[in-house]
């Protein structure tokens, strides 16, 4: 459970650091403190969330 976790921070922050640092950079747009403080909790969820349905599936897959 606890390994499912770090990897699911680990998805979040990888989804972070490319959607809201890197693209808006490949953009030219300037990057705002208010949108990257809201990102990170946003995106960890995500990264969680995604880890769970992975395993999830792999777990059914075995089955």
């Amino acid at each position: 459970m606890i390994k499912q976790i770090w990897l699911g921070i680990l998805w979040g922050l990888l989804l972070y650091i490319v959607t809201m640092i890197v693209f808006p950079l490949i953009d030219g747009e300037k990057l705002s403190y208010y949108k990257l403080l809201i990102g990170i909790p946003v995106w960890v969820v995500v990264g969680i969330s995604i880890e769970y349905l992975f395993n999830k599936k792999n777990k059914k897959d075995r089955k």
